[in-house]
């Protein structure tokens, strides 16, 4: 898979200097601006490819000039590397509330060539959802003011219909006529009034139908809907008529599965071959699952049934715990900024892998337009915080760091002085615009810098707008600057603050470590900005110095300067790093494969290589065309040539010009797969070993690459010739492997007179201490809970191994943790109950329940797994991040977790509420515990097993026609 990011004007100041939070030019045209792929080397960028939307690209008329004249590869900002490819779409998050897209079909197909992308995706419309009762209706921004304002609309209305308001274009593309004429002639837009909006709700919504100001429709979903697939037609019609140079992929809209199978199915009829799956981005991560699966496994139908390849892109979604989904869907591409902008939103925003991450620490800037004196104090204390926190990573003394601080603080203001009564007058400060005079005082004056970065930009600034005033002729006082200059004197005699008492402790033998003395900082600044509820994760932070243990090109050259959050510069640069730690995750998850053979003297015949490969090396084709991988195709000296682009038009084999393209190719995969190398190209792939990291594969036989293929790809890929996803099956009659996740009970055994343990005493003693102590019993996990459900489960377990069925049957005890049936316990008395779900996963965390979970599920492939459980447990295991380690042709079954079933063809949610328990005639506490009896009793009438078998035999009641029932099954 490829893996693009969105390009947001995501770049960095190269010149940035961190010392004094200054950037290398005030004009920010004349920065070095530095993107995600000029920070890394061509082998590790952290991206495949990036995405350009229309919408970006007009966010400014400059930008909009620069790039529609130079193309996104030639742009001297953008510059982005021949190497990396392009996708370009028309950002349909960017006009969602519009009634019509902006753009017409042909337009777009302009404005992808003018950019010169790779890859141009046709026009879709956000499928919204269903709207309120009356439907949506849409208004332009431009028709309110202040005789009648967007607050001015009535409540019922509001209340009746979906409003969408937005500034109009003032010309909609030549298709809107076909749909809604009245808004479509070029006209000045009257202001709306309150006569528009009087009456009742139908009244109003009949006059606005006709609005040229308004647009209303009942089923706005079904619309945008068919309005996607109706662009997604036509579109390809002018593509195919036009020898449009890039790639048209088709985007497609959905508000729920059928509806997104439903479009998969009509493009793919239309002849696509690249297909998006849009409006997902948002989304939880268990509806984009479903979607994902069931699109992929439309598209693996359509690839087996045609024999074709069809790459598939999933648009804004990028979780590192849906790479299986993603990856046996069999999707080709995706994009996501989500990584970047995590670096500043929200915490845990320095990355280390999907479960380790950590915050970094927030040292703020002074409030624009706050009083100089506040912003003098906000600059002194947070640089008195950068200062040890350099100290501390520098393993330097964090009092000897802030005493030279003072002193250079105190240098620069009388240096200031100086500066300023020499030069107020010159040539240099007579300027209209503040930045021009800015720029010279920070060239001319050696302090300039350190005058900002200790005292504020306000500071300076107020200095700045002095020399500006300053007249030779008209001269200002000199007190003005010393009044000013005197404000940040008065304040820089209260610091360095803390410096006397980190003095004593490094003096001690046994005083205060490095952390500890840096932390004394740390706290009194984290209390006096009012981020003190963050202290806890700064000590997690700054203790495991994340920053050391990367070795990212960022933090290798800017160290902790990546984990204090202050700034664009530091920020986004953070954003880059997490980019390249989430690379690394998806990497490992989905290795980057390329599958290929080489041409023949043939191959310029064909008008590309899938009709050269489906041809002249069919069985290949046939073994590869479906596989969920990068990239499938072919190559010569001329380079690699994907399965869907046209064949060079001249065929050569040269070897060192095979192994040139090679070596530079191959640099960006993790793994090769070549079909039938032949003698001279075997002599050449020799050479290459030294130079690439990617593993290569030779093979003679297309049936055996196939099988190494999925094999190397994992578990969740070998599971027969489909890999996609698809519900297990079982021969009954078979000894099966089945573990079951029980939880604890209130209901306890208890001999008479027996110490019951609290939460306090089992949190600061172990187990076997406790065990170890007189006068404690300790009693079998399977037989020291004796609740209803815990009963029926004992029954059922002894039942299956009467039978001759393995069984593994372990307890989550909120107590404890996860403990096997036959481990002893002391009698106790804690629960997850009344916990909020944060203290649950605390508690579980503590007592590694997850952890040892996870070791469970992987230490043997169980047949079926039992998840007996409620919600706190469920919560206490994570559920859903359990399942996923079941493979996919074994089964898992949960309860009352409908989200995770229908993620999973293999994983099965059997209902288990109060109307389930009337029906079988108990409680609902002891459900999940008949519902395993009845597995147990009625398994032996069963000779096949799949996940809804198992639920029917769960649920299966004595009255009901026993014999009707098996025959389902």
């Amino acid at each position: 898979m490829r893996f693009y990011v969105p390009e947001w004007d995501d770049a960095v100041d190269a010149g940035y200097d961190f010392e004094h939070d200054e950037l290398s030019d005030l004009n920010r045209q004349e920065r070095e601006l530095n993107y995600i792929w000029d920070i890394f080397d061509k082998e590790s960028t952290p991206i495949d490819g990036v995405l350009i939307s229309r919408e970006q690209v007009e966010s400014t008329k400059r930008k909009e000039e620069r790039i529609t004249q130079y193309g996104v590869y030639d742009d001297p900002v953008l510059s982005v590397p021949e190497w990396l490819p392009t996708i370009s779409d028309c950002g349909a998050w960017g006009y969602k509330s519009l009634p019509f897209p902006p753009y017409g079909n042909e337009d777009m197909l302009d404005f992808y060539e003018t950019l010169d992308v790779s890859v141009g995706v046709t026009i879709d419309h956000l499928v919204l959802g269903s709207g309120k009762e009356k439907g949506r209706l849409y208004l332009d921004e431009r028709a309110f003011g202040s005789e009648f304002s967007k607050s001015d609309i009535p409540s019922e209305l509001s209340e009746s219909v979906d409003l969408m308001i937005d500034e109009w274009p003032d010309e909609w593309p030549d298709y809107v006529e076909d749909y809604e004429a009245s808004i479509c002639s070029s006209r000045d837009v009257d202001q709306f009034t309150a006569t528009d909006f009087e009456g009742d709700i139908e009244s109003v919504l009949n006059r606005l139908a006709d609005d040229y100001r308004a647009v209303y429709r009942t089923d706005d979903k079904q619309f945008r809907y068919n309005l996607t697939l109706e662009n997604a037609a036509e579109m390809r019609e002018l593509y195919q008529a036009g020898a449009y140079p890039f790639r048209l992929m088709v985007a497609i809209q959905g508000w729920n599965v059928d509806s997104y199978v439903s479009a998969a199915e009509e493009v793919l009829d239309i002849g696509y071959n690249y297909l998006g799956i849009g409006g997902v981005a948002g989304s939880p991560v268990h509806e984009v699952r479903k979607i994902v699966k069931e699109v992929g496994k439309t598209v693996k139908d359509y690839e087996r049934t045609h024999q074709t390849r069809i790459d598939s892109h999933v648009f804004g979604f990028a979780k590192s715990d849906a790479f299986d989904s993603i990856g046996r869907s069999g999707m080709a591409s995706f994009d996501s900024a989500s990584m970047l902008r995590s670096a500043w939103t929200g915490g845990r925003n320095y990355r280390v892998d999907g479960d380790e991450r950590y915050d970094a620490i927030r040292v703020q800037y002074p409030k624009h337009g706050a009083k100089v004196a506040d912003a003098v104090e906000t600059a002194l204390r947070g640089r008195e915080t950068l200062v040890a926190l350099r100290a501390y990573a520098n393993e330097e003394s964090i009092a000897d760091s802030l005493r030279e601080w003072k002193v250079e603080a105190t240098k620069t203001l009388t240096e200031t002085i100086t500066y300023v009564r020499n030069h107020r007058h010159e040539e240099k400060f007579n300027s209209a615009r503040l930045r021009d005079i800015e720029s010279a005082f920070r060239s001319d004056f050696e302090y300039a810098r350190q005058l900002k970065a200790y005292f504020s930009d306000d500071l300076r600034g107020q200095l700045i707008k002095h020399l500006r005033s300053d007249d030779k002729n008209d001269s200002l006082p000199f007190e003005t600057y010393i009044d000013l200059l005197g404000t940040a004197r008065a304040e820089l005699k209260r610091y360095p603050r803390m410096v006397e008492i980190l003095e004593r402790e490094e003096a001690k033998p046994d005083g205060m470590d490095a952390f500890e003395r840096l932390w004394f900082v740390i706290q009194d600044y984290a209390i006096w900005i009012g981020n003190d509820d963050l202290l806890e994760a700064y000590q997690e932070t700054l203790s495991k110095k994340p920053w050391d243990e990367c070795d990212c090109p960022i933090c290798t050259e800017h160290g902790i300067e990546v984990c204090i959050f202050r700034g664009n510069d530091r920020n986004r640069r953070r954003g880059f790093h997490n980019t390249a730690k989430f690379y690394d995750e998806f990497s490992d998850a989905l290795p980057k494969t390329l599958v290929l053979t080489n041409g023949s003297a043939t191959f310029s015949n064909h008008e590309t290589v899938e009709e050269y490969l489906a041809s002249e090396q069919t069985e290949f084709w046939q073994q590869v065309h479906d596989l969920p991988v990068a990239e499938i195709g072919a190559f010569d000296a001329n380079g690699i040539h994907e399965w869907w682009a046209p064949p060079p038009s001249t065929v050569s084999f040269a070897p060192d010009r095979i192994a040139a393209h090679l070596n530079e190719r191959l640099g960006r995969y993790d793994v090769l797969y070549l079909y039938k190398p032949g003698k001279h190209l075997s002599e050449t792939l020799d050479t290459l070993r030294d130079d690439v990291e990617c593993n290569i594969h030779t093979f003679e036989e297309p049936t055996t690459l196939r099988e190494t293929v999925l094999s190397n790809l994992g578990t969740n890929y070998s599971v027969g010739s489909d890999f996609a996803p698809h519900k297990p099956v079982f021969d009954a009659d078979q000894e099966l492997d089945i573990l079951v996740i029980d939880q604890c009970s209130g209901s306890k055994y208890v001999p008479d007179g027996e110490r019951v343990f609290e939460a306090d005493e089992i949190d600061q003693t172990s187990k076997a201490d406790l065990l170890s102590r007189e006068n404690v019993i300790g009693v079998k996990a399977n037989e020291l809970y004796t609740g209803r459900q815990q009963e029926s489960i004992s029954n059922a377990v002894r039942q299956l191994r009467a039978d001759g069925h393995s069984v593994k049957r372990y307890f989550v005890s909120a107590g404890f943790g996860l403990v096997e049936e036959a481990e002893r316990l002391p009698p106790y008395e804690v629960t997850f109950s009344g916990m909020s779900v944060g203290e649950i996963r605390d508690r579980s965390e503590k007592l590694k329940i997850k952890t040892d979970l996870n070791c469970v599920l992987d230490q043997t492939d169980y047949d079926i797994v039992f998840f007996t459980l409620g919600d706190d447990y469920y919560n206490s295991i994570d559920i859903d991040s359990a399942v996923q380690r079941i493979r996919p042709d074994r089964i898992g079954v949960v309860f009352n977790q409908d989200l995770v079933g229908e993620q999973y063809d293999n994983i099965v949610s059997v209902s288990a509420r109060t109307k389930d328990a009337k029906r079988h005639e108990t409680i609902v506490i002891g459900l999940k515990g008949l519902y395993l009896e009845n597995f147990a009793q009625n398994l032996r009438e069963t000779t096949e097993l799949d996940p809804d078998v198992i639920s029917l035999l769960c649920r299966y009641l004595e009255e009901d026609s026993k014999q009707a029932a098996i025959e389902k099954f």
